[in-house]
């Protein structure tokens, strides 16, 4: 965005010709952790099958970035870029979604070209695209939010002149039917601190518990005697019809700086991500800078260099923070590359790890490298963990002709997922009825029909995504069975002292001492509290003394001995599984979710000359073992194979019982094998036969005497032929397929997994 009225929106009017362009899209590596039960091998041989893997360590969080698709992407001469992207809450049925509306700039990059701006819009979390009127073509949603009362604020880029008392003003547009129609109108800026030379708008927009807006931007021109660029924060205290200027973030520091992202951090300061004035327009070389607000954005802390996670940039365009609600702080800027990086306290103090989440260049060199894709990005909440990135495939000016103005605008997912295996899928277990709220809400406001009990399991974190509780009312969740809980998220109400204790029961009668308490404190994302592993079917969340529950925005429970999926990200080799190939975390698809769920592990077996396989830890090991879990074989094929595994007196891991599973259509029934070192043997059957899509439970009891598996409740077999002796149990391995020549388009689905002594 233009640094003077003199250059292009970005700063440069260099076109560049490239005979060839380097396309490559990187996702965020996974990491391998301790070697548990490991017996990988040599590394894999040019066109053979992929060698075994670990999944990180299941109390380590995790940066990824998953699917990608186009919520714009038009045939060949179409130009379109620098997309800007805003999600609000909504119900669709009774379910909440986000709304996600994204603009891009349809005009070529340069100062003389006619603003010109193309809007899209995906009801249910950004999956379909449509065209969509904004408030108008030359109006980009710059700065979006959406206010406490329920409507949606926003303002756009280039400022406006006025004759009369003000000389400029922004251009702002309101909806309060969440974007189907808009009003719109200029609010004049009131220079009351510095008359600068010229603004922009950039690049959000905030209001304050006490309704007070803050907008960012930036300029050019004089303060206390120096003259260079600002990155310039603006407030409203009549709902966006005027503005005046609050504070100029980098003023008093060595650094000159314009495009500017900020939000709240999890500690409740405000962070400002802002980008460098180029000495020379390419290729970029000034760092990104940071700066802290302890006072709303009054005055800023020291402005420092922003210092990057191993192998990142430290300069680029557009920084963009991001708190999710589950406390990590996201950052999304560009050029080089499209790059993610993530503050895993949520304080933006230290930048963790990062990633290169798409990367689009037409060559090497000083110039060449930052071309191709703008770099300018953008990201939204999606839910708890994972977000939305949006960015374009080129700059609608550099290097775009010479492939055939190839232009996109594109949306990936990016998962910044906390510790933990054991989350437990509120949302849809609520949904589905099985998991029961109670406790005095306010009465529903149709101009936010999310705010409601139900909110407090919707993943969101915005203001009226909340159960608003009338009277400080105590809330009881009683879940769908006993749980061992061994962490709890909460987020109270949003920018506001509240207190809770939290507490649990088996029978809603008698009550644990609690397991939280909060004391006072003012939460704008999920605080976690790791507990001694305690058992329940009933969660209760009570005022605390020091200061009243006004509201709970989202709670977590996480299970101690259940490896659940929910908490890893979709197509990631899950957390906390051993020696895998072909496993990874789903979602949506083909299976629906088991037992009122939306993830699960796939092993997904398409390869002619090995297994999918992936082996389930004992973390305790013992003399005997319980194994539990859901199971659907779609596709079936030559059965499922499930090894009980174990430690000899030698301390080497050996097969204990090797089963065979898989459906017997002609007789209706399914069917348990075993192997006795030489062939397969029969066990036993049990009807009805299960058809592909259909869920079962699974559960396989242990120990020196034989391995007892049941389906759905009923004895299917005891297997007392053990292939080895061992001491300890300590793990199920679970792969497709009886012979892997046989193997073809087969996908064995887990979810729920338990693996204990019995």
């Amino acid at each position: 965005m233009p640094t003077s009225l003199a250059r292009t929106r970005f700063g440069s009017r260099v076109l560049i010709a490239a005979p060839s362009l380097i396309v490559g899209v990187i996702i965020g590596s996974l990491v391998a952790g301790p070697g548990l039960l490991t017996r990988h091998e040599a590394a894999a041989e040019p066109g053979g099958p992929p060698s075994l893997t670990d999944g990180a360590d299941g109390n380590a969080p995790r940066l990824s970035s998953g699917a990608m698709w186009h919520p714009w992407s038009p045939g060949p001469g179409e130009l379109g870029s620098n997309p800007m992207a805003f999600t609000a809450d909504h119900l669709i049925g009774d379910r909440t979604a986000k709304k996600v509306f994204v603009t891009f700039m349809r005009n070529e990059d340069t100062p003389t070209a006619e603003l010109r701006n193309t809007s899209a819009v995906a009801d249910d979390n950004g999956r379909v695209f449509k065209p969509y009127n904004g408030p108008s073509t030359t109006f980009g949603m710059t700065a979006t939010t959406r206010l406490h009362d329920g409507s949606i604020l926003s303002a756009t880029f280039v400022p406006l002149p006025l004759s009369g008392e003000h000389r400029i003003g922004f251009g702002m547009a309101a909806s309060t039917d969440l974007g189907t129609s808009w009003t719109s109108w200029t609010a004049p800026l009131i220079e009351n601190k510095w008359k600068l030379n010229w603004y922009r708008v950039h690049r959000d927009l905030m209001e304050l518990p006490d309704g007070t807006l803050l907008l960012g931007g930036y300029g050019n021109g004089t303060i206390d005697g120096v003259t260079k660029e600002y990155s310039l924060i603006f407030q409203s205290t009549d709902g966006g019809k005027t503005f005046t200027q609050r504070s100029a973030v980098n003023a008093g520091s060595s650094f000159s700086t314009n495009e500017m992202g900020f939000t709240r951090t999890g500690d409740g300061r405000l962070i400002a991500m802002m980008r460098g004035t180029e000495p020379n327009p390419r290729p970029p070389a000034m760092p990104i800078t940071q700066s802290f607000s302890d006072d709303d954005g009054r005055t800023w802390g020291p402005v420092k260099r922003y210092l990057p996670p191993p192998g990142m940039p430290d300069n680029g365009v557009m920084p963009q923070p991001m708190l999710q609600p589950n406390g990590q702080l996201l950052m999304t800027y560009g050029r080089p590359d499209n790059n993610v990086v993530v503050s895993r306290d949520g304080t933006g103090k230290t930048w963790d790890d990062g990633s290169v989440i798409y990367s689009r260049y037409p060559g090497e060199g000083a110039l060449r490298r930052w071309m191709g894709s703008s770099g300018n990005m953008d990201i939204a909440q999606l839910n708890a963990s994972t977000s939305l990135a949006f960015g374009d495939t080129c700059h609608a000016i550099w290097l775009c002709r010479e492939y055939g103005h190839d232009n996109k605008v594109w949306t990936k997912i990016v998962d910044a997922k906390g510790p933990g295996v054991g989350k437990i899928d509120l949302t849809t277990k609520v949904a589905d009825d099985i998991v029961g709220l109670s406790g005095t809400v306010v009465a529903p406001d149709e101009r936010f029909p999310e705010q409601r009990l139900k909110a407090m399991v919707d993943g969101s974190s915005e203001y009226r995504a909340a159960a608003r509780l009338k009277n400080s009312s105590p809330v009881t969740i009683k879940l769908d069975r006993n749980y061992n809980l061994n962490r709890v998220g909460l987020m109270m109400d949003q920018g506001r002292r509240n207190s809770a204790v939290v507490q649990v029961s088996t029978d809603n009668k008698s009550w644990s001492k609690p397991v939280v308490e909060t004391g006072a404190r003012t939460d704008w994302a999920m605080q976690y509290s790791d507990i001694d592993p305690s058992a329940a079917r009933y969660v209760r969340i009570t005022p605390g003394s020091e200061a009243p529950l006004t509201a709970i925005t989202e709670i977590e429970l996480y299970a101690d001995d259940t490896m659940t999926f929910e908490n890893d990200a979709v197509t990631s080799t899950p957390r906390d599984v051993r020696d895998t190939r072909y496993a990874y975390v789903a979602d949506e698809g083909a299976i629906p979710g088991y037992d009122h769920s939306r993830a699960r592990m796939v092993l997904v077996d398409a390869d002619q000359s090995a297994r999918a396989e992936a082996t389930f830890v004992q973390k305790a090991p013992a003399g005997d073992q319980h194994a539990a879990f859901g199971f659907e074989g779609y596709g079936y094929g030559t059965g499922a194979i499930w090894e009980v595994l174990g430690k000899d007196a030698n301390g080497e891991v050996k097969v204990a019982y090797r089963l065979l599973f898989s459906g017997d259509s002609p007789n209706g029934a399914m069917k348990l094998r075993y192997w006795d070192g030489d062939a397969w043997q029969d066990a036993g059957s049990v009807g009805p036969f299960i058809p592909n899509k259909v869920w079962m439970g699974v559960t396989i009891d242990s120990d020196a005497d034989g391995a007892t598996v049941r389906l759905n409740g009923e004895k299917l077999a005891t297997v007392t032929h053990r292939l080895n002796d061992v001491s300890t149990f300590t793990g199920l391995r679970a792969q497709t397929g009886m012979d892997p020549v046989d193997v073809g388009n087969m996908e064995h689905s887990y979810d729920d997994v338990v693996i204990a002594p019995r």
